[in-house]
């Protein structure tokens, strides 16, 4: 990705903030793409799901990563080659022991409301995210920061009772974007939205769209699009049809029958592998599932490349617990078994006591991505082999989520997000404090305490090697069966322009998107 450079001079913005001030038309025929001129019609994006809150620290759903991700900033960015690179941070050093990290940020930012942004900000923001009551989904991913001062405007300096290999990775997630510590000072977060981003908050109809607009007096190179609709489409195939009617710019979609039915004419599509990964976590909390062996059993039963043929037409790739693409690890070994391995699925049930077969309540969200149901219809009837009955339980994405968060289930069809960095990805489900260790459902010291030796060290070498042990105790343990790598689809109007589909699956390049004959 290009990196930004600040601008010479800032005019504050003043962003009037009202959800269900947007004007909106989920209608896939209605205008949207078109119509208008390319310099004042709004581009719009397709997505099959809504936002389900505003408050980047406590954001789990991707739709709402990816939303809140255009209009606030993060110290550091993620660039598409998923290195690190500057963002309101110019400048990073880390002490030679590995417990200080000292960032210099941009000097003449102003949030969109027209507030200066310095260093307090930047302290108050990640003090906010490490305060228990914020119930921050990251929060774990900080434990090891002691103190956090801000010199001046443009110096922070984050103390660390340990080395962590992590931190700067951290520092570019949403959940640590930058907020105006007045407006955690108001307790306004999550009601209001003022970021320092390329786009501006204009407001949210829920169920239907957000509107956003463009920030002219961003700190770097201002967006040519001048508005941006991400609606709210339901079905997959009514996202290709408006594609087709030029109503939208932009669809995201996840069924690749979908994506296969696009013709040359019609739209350019960017077929996207991502970090993230499908699983079906168990929760070992509860009846059958607190036996480790019917866990393994479970994992054992599954053929996870009928999984990707069912569920993805063949266009995805089997995966273990670690996506990094820098640790790479066979997706199995520490099974008991190399699956599908139906006998042994038989054997180790038959020694938990359960051989005659039980039911989990599973639940599968509705609306974030298409595949969901065929992912867990095809894991539904190979369990049936070894007398296990999935009773799925289709929800909605806000109940799903609240359900999902509070361990409402026995097990969970989910889509869960990736990171280059291994503690990252599992450090706020299975180290120690973690933020999301209820929906984990397990609690385990072994992994807890490769999690902390493996973010301890810089060294790539012993990295690998304790975090190869760790993809290996959690296949043993099975607490999730791991599927396979999420794949997305991005469908493109013939007239767009600039835009690149990220693995994080960030929609970071609107800002440098543009539509023949906007700019």
């Amino acid at each position: 990705m290009r990196i930004r450079q600040p601008r010479a001079a800032v005019v504050a913005l003043t962003v009037a903030v009202a959800a269900g001030t947007a004007a909106c038309n989920p209608d896939p025929t209605a205008s949207g793409g078109g119509g208008e001129g390319p310099e004042t019609a709004p581009f719009v994006v397709a997505r099959t799901a809504d936002i389900d809150g505003r408050d980047p620290a406590t954001a789990t759903a991707f739709q709402t990563v990816q939303t809140l991700g255009l209009v606030y900033d993060t110290l550091l960015d993620t660039g598409s080659d998923g290195e690190l690179e500057p963002g309101l941070a110019t400048e990073w050093e880390v002490s030679d022991d590995g417990t200080e990290v000292t960032l210099q940020l941009r000097d003449g930012v102003t949030f969109h409301d027209g507030a200066e942004f310095t260093a307090e900000d930047a302290k108050a923001t990640l003090e906010r995210v490490l305060d228990p009551d914020t119930g921050s989904v990251v929060a774990s991913n900080l434990g090891n920061v002691k103190s956090i001062e801000a010199p001046d405007d443009t110096t922070l300096v984050i103390s660390l009772s340990n080395p962590d290999a992590s931190l700067l990775n951290v520092l570019s997630q949403t959940g640590t974007s930058i907020l105006d510590s007045g407006d955690i000072e108001d307790k306004t977060v999550g009601r209001e939205v003022n970021g320092t981003g390329p786009f501006a908050w204009e407001g949210w109809k829920q169920g239907q769209q957000v509107t956003l607009t463009a920030s002219d007096d961003y700190w770097g190179d201002a967006p040519t699009l001048e508005t941006v609709e991400l609606r709210v489409i339901p079905d997959e195939s009514s996202i290709l049809s408006g594609m087709r009617a030029g109503s939208f710019d932009l669809g995201i979609v996840t069924d690749p029958s979908v994506a296969q039915q696009v013709g040359e004419e019609e739209a350019q599509v960017i077929s996207q592998p991502t970090l993230s990964y499908h699983v079906l976590q168990l929760n070992a909390q509860r009846g059958p599932l607190t036996d480790v062996r019917v866990r393994q059993a479970i994992a054992c039963a599954i053929d996870r490349e009928q999984v990707v043929e069912q569920a993805y037409f063949g266009e995805g790739e089997v995966t273990g617990p670690i996506t990094s693409p820098a640790f790479d690890y066979d997706a199995t070994e520490g099974l008991p078994c190399d699956p599908p391995d139906l006998d042994t699925a038989r054997s180790l049930l038959e020694e938990a006591g359960e051989g005659d077969g039980f039911s989990l309540d599973t639940i599968v969200m509705t609306g974030e991505y298409a595949t969901a149901s065929n992912i867990a219809q095809s894991v539904q009837g190979q369990l049936q082999e070894i007398g296990v009955d999935l009773q799925l339980q289709q929800q909605e994405t806000s109940v799903y989520v609240d359900n999902w968060l509070n361990a409402s289930y026995d097990a969970a069809v989910a889509l869960n997000g990736g990171s280059t960095d291994p503690y990252v990805m599992y450090g706020r489900y299975f180290g120690p404090d973690a933020s999301l260790a209820k929906p984990a459902g397990l609690a385990d010291e072994g992994l807890a305490r490769l999690l902390t030796e493996g973010n301890s060290t810089t060294d790539e070498d012993e990295r690998q090697q304790v975090f190869g042990e760790l993809q290996s105790e959690m296949l043993d343990l099975s607490p999730w069966v791991w599927l396979q790598h999420n794949q997305s689809y991005y469908l493109l109007g013939s007239d767009v322009q600039g835009f690149e589909a990220m693995t994080t699956e960030s929609l970071d390049y609107l800002a440098e998107t543009t539509r023949e004959g906007s700019g």
